[in-house]
């Protein structure tokens, strides 16, 4: 997988069919310019939108400063900036930056003021969208009377350490909707004055051009292409975007002009305004994440092979794009900072999943400038913390290695067999060790088996015969609970069950689901001597209802033929027959 640094790289098929074929009525405007007003504080007619972030910004320093006035600008800045300064006849003036907020402080702002007169206002940008110390510059801005202009193209909805929103503080405000801000339409901007009584904004009433219209309906669907020829293979992804380029069908970033009189279209009204109400619930982060690296060039080009194109910086020069450099007459010995940082600054884009950037961070940690980690490209990450490209790559490691080994091994028996063979070896002593190798091989691992199963085989012998005695010892207590040797009070019935003990020692009644239990000879031999037999009382029934242990009522059972005959002789019914 491949990743970018422009926003337009996180655009799904459904957000670029969407942005391609979107449509707008005259009323998208004014919808937009009303939002502006509530959210920002100011009112309707303070607020304007144009083609374009440079233009809004020319017309909030036209708001606020002469013709001839300076204004202080950060020296890490886009030349759209210094363009738009320009234009409204003012002259930029460079801060120098801090590494911390890659833009100016209390601290830079009043070295940058010394010996300066006629300065009128301070645009402050929020870099990447981290957001200043605002209250140690408007401290220093009150006191030197300047008016105070933020630029949000980066940070829309970010939020000042003081709590305050980006875009009240100050005076005025100008938004960029240009591809890769903050609110990002591909082109666009606005202006919005907070203070009521400055003069309202004149509106701008023409069109935009069918050539700057397609071009801004199309770039994502180009932007997606581009990525998808980069898949196949980055010469031919880099190849169509310089088509693009020299046909025209995009624009090369920081191009473009001042027109106060064109406004945006209408269907990107619709998409800037959409973004806007959704800053809420989304929340704001910054843009990109930032490292200083000791060797830019080399870490781009490991981040190229891993399929990371990052050659988007904001900024690779003071002020960027490069090619704009000389035309903003910056001295890099005014601000030492800012020209270090530009020498070493690399971003990282924050709408990416943080695993995704994981490879990324590692080769950048093992080359930053200060407390390099030469390690951290080379460590260890856990299973659980792969990505699933990560993941496939171990296992294709894991198996290139292994197959690796396996032919190791096999050369290595290769060898030895041709250096037997060198030394005079026969081809069946060869032959013969190698079996024998392999025999004895298999006969340890035979004998391991069989001694495992030996283990198992007693193991479960003695724990069979433990259960069988449990088994037992339990059956006889349950035997012993069950009987009722007290209900029997006649010897007709103790000799009964003496006879017939084998037959009903594991006799069951189904019927009543409980053992009929019996008692031992030997019990019943001491329980005859202990009471004296005497005459024994007619059975009333044929049938003998024997208690149930557990208090059920159980049914009766049918005598035997022998059982009946038995009583018959003891009560005298029927003659003994004599013995011949």
């Amino acid at each position: 997988m491949k990743y970018f640094l422009g926003l337009s790289s996180q655009y799904s098929l459904g957000d670029i069919l969407r942005h391609t074929f979107a449509f707008g009525d005259e009323y998208q405007l004014p919808e937009l310019r009303a939002f502006l007003a509530a959210h920002y504080g100011a009112t309707f007619d303070h607020v304007a939108i144009y083609s374009n972030g440079r233009t809004a910004l020319n017309v909030a320093i036209r708001g606020v400063a002469p013709r001839g006035s300076k204004i202080i600008v950060t020296s890490l800045t886009c030349y759209a900036v210094i363009q738009a300064v320009k234009a409204a006849g003012c002259v930029p003036i460079f801060a120098d930056v801090n590494k911390e907020t890659l833009h100016y402080g209390a601290k830079e702002l009043k070295k940058a003021l010394e010996g300066e007169t006629n300065v009128k206002a301070i645009i402050i940008q929020n870099n990447l969208g981290i957001p200043v110390n605002i209250e140690e510059i408007e401290t220093v801005a009150k006191r030197n009377k300047l008016a105070i202009i933020e630029d949000l193209a980066h940070c829309a909805g970010v939020k000042y350490p003081d709590g305050r929103e980006v875009g009240t503080v100050g005076r005025v405000s100008a938004l960029s909707f240009g591809k890769g801000k903050s609110i990002d339409a591909v082109t666009g901007g606005a202006v919005i004055f907070t203070n009521p009584l400055d003069p309202p904004v004149k509106q701008p009433t023409v069109a935009p051009k069918r050539s700057d219209n397609f071009r801004a309906r199309f770039y994502p669907l180009f932007s997606l292409i581009i990525r998808r020829l980069y898949y196949l293979h980055p010469k031919v992804g880099k190849a169509f975007t310089a088509f693009l380029l020299k046909t025209k069908q995009i624009k090369r970033s920081a191009d473009g002009a001042v027109d106060p009189k064109t406004r945006l279209s209408f269907w990107q009204c619709k998409m800037a305004l959409r973004q806007l109400r959704s800053m809420p619930h989304r929340g704001r982060k910054p843009l990109r994440d930032f490292y200083l690296v000791s060797d830019r060039d080399e870490v781009l080009a490991g981040l190229e092979k891993k399929g990371y194109y990052f050659s988007d910086i904001w900024y690779d020069t003071p002020v960027a794009p490069r090619r704009y450099f000389r035309k903003a007459d910056f001295h890099p010995d005014q601000c030492p900072v800012a020209t270090e940082v530009a020498e070493q600054i690399i971003n990282l884009p924050t709408w990416y999943d943080p695993a995704e950037l994981r490879s990324a961070k590692r080769l950048i940690m093992a080359h930053l400038a200060e407390n390099p980690d030469k390690d951290a490209e080379n460590a260890e990450v856990p299973e659980d913390e792969m990505t699933e490209d990560e993941k496939r790559a171990k296992i294709k490691a894991e198996k290139a290695e292994r197959t690796k080994k396996l032919k190791a091994d096999k050369k290595a028996k290769k060898d030895k067999a041709k250096k037997l063979k060198a030394d005079g070896a026969p081809d069946e002593e060869i032959e013969t060790e190698e079996k024998e190798k392999a025999s004895e091989k298999a006969k340890k691992k035979l004998a391991a088996l069989l001694e495992n199963a030996s283990k198992k085989v007693v193991e479960t012998a003695d724990e069979k015969k433990k259960r069988i005695e449990k088994e037992k010892k339990e059956k006889l207590k349950k035997k012993r609970e069950k009987a009722n040797l007290s209900s029997l009070e006649d010897t007709s019935d103790i000799l009964s069950a003496t006879d017939d003990r084998e037959q009903e020692e594991t006799e069951i009644d189904e019927d009543a689901d409980i053992f009929v239990a019996e008692e031992p000879e030997e019990e019943v031999e001491k329980e005859l001597k202990e009471k004296p037999v005497e005459k024994a009382p007619e059975p009333a029934a044929t049938v003998i209802n024997r208690p149930s242990p557990s208090g059920m009522r159980v049914a009766p059972r049918k005598l035997s033929d022998r059982e009946k005959l038995k009583q018959e002789l003891a009560s005298g019914k029927k003659e003994k027959p004599s013995v011949l």
